[in-house]
């Protein structure tokens, strides 16, 4: 069974319980999301994201792939449910870049990791992008979400973005609300040259 196939049981059992029109009204799953950009070099091809879902989403995904019930994913279980995630490649996980206020798709965006803490769902993904962005010439804009606003993808308390490297502290995110449906946040991100 494919995690669609699963979220979408989960959809329909949410319309019975609150109405069809309500249930598809707001989201069905709650997706805590954040990148992370090292920046050791002014240029930037590759970054990584993490997700975490919601404890609903999680424990329902768990259960129906499971299929030995001994509370772990492993071999089979494992694969299948990657499989299931990959659905969501369609979509480039969510991913929306613009570099200098223009919409750019990723080159690709893959899972690199994933597993249960905690009984949530984690999710790692690498995001390459097409050709590589001069932080100290463009502003690169990062966010995420779903226009169908099935998925709520939510920024960690800690923000967004998390920076890192040896030219971290001579870039400045900057973060604000986004416009399109489905999108919370959005970080435009640029870097003063180094003297």
């Amino acid at each position: 069974m494919s995690s669609l196939s699963v979220l979408r049981g989960i959809v329909l059992v949410l319309g019975t319980l609150l109405g069809a029109s309500q249930a598809l009204a707001h989201p069905h799953i709650w997706v805590d999301s954040q990148y992370q950009i090292t920046v050791d070099t002014p240029t930037i091809q590759t970054f990584n994201a993490t997700w975490s879902m919601d404890a609903f989403t999680s424990v329902s995904l768990l259960e129906n792939y499971d299929t030995n019930g001994d509370g772990q994913l492993t071999g089979e279980e494992r694969q299948e449910l990657l499989k299931g995630l990959q659905n969501l490649k369609k979509n480039d996980y969510f991913v929306h870049l613009k570099v200098n206020k223009k919409d750019v798709k990723p080159k690709e965006v893959k899972i690199t990791d994933f597993g249960f803490k905690n009984k949530l769902l984690w999710v790692n993904l690498k995001v390459t992008l097409k050709t590589p962005v001069n932080l100290n010439q463009s502003t690169l804009s990062i966010a995420f979400g779903d226009p169908e606003y099935y998925f709520a993808m939510v920024p960690l308390e800690e923000g967004l973005l998390r920076l890192s490297g040896k030219l971290a502290e001579s870039c400045t995110p900057i973060s604000h609300d986004g416009k399109e449906r489905g999108i919370e946040t959005w970080v435009d991100l640029t870097c003063e040259p180094s003297q």
